[in-house]
């Protein structure tokens, strides 16, 4: 099975990015919140992620941001998935998301 990383950028997502991460299949192997200048606790939410800085503001700049830190990775992730820290994405969706995916490999 591909390696699949997970990039959530969040802005003051303090309130729904638990539930977020919470609700993402364990298919998941990394799960990466970027915290793009929040001003409340999303970063301290996301413990169960991996919670990475990106000063520049907006969402293209926290986009590449986590697509750099899984491209400097030894086995970076051969699919990556995108996922709103507000929950307007439904991360238990995601086997339906990427199984097209996976069928053409």
């Amino acid at each position: 099975m591909q390696k699949i990383g997970v990039i959530i950028p969040a802005y003051n997502e303090a309130l729904s990015i638990k539930k977020v991460i919470n609700k993402i299949p364990s298919l998941a192997d990394e799960i990466l919140v970027i915290n793009n200048g929040s001003t409340d606790e999303t970063q301290i939410k996301a413990i169960s992620a991996i919670a990475l800085d990106e000063p520049r503001k907006g969402y293209g700049h926290a986009c590449l941001c986590g697509i750099n830190y899984f491209n400097n990775l030894t086995k970076p992730p051969e699919i990556i998935v995108f996922l709103d820290g507000d929950y307007s994405d439904y991360p238990e969706d995601l086997n339906e998301i990427i199984k097209p995916i996976l069928e053409i490999r």
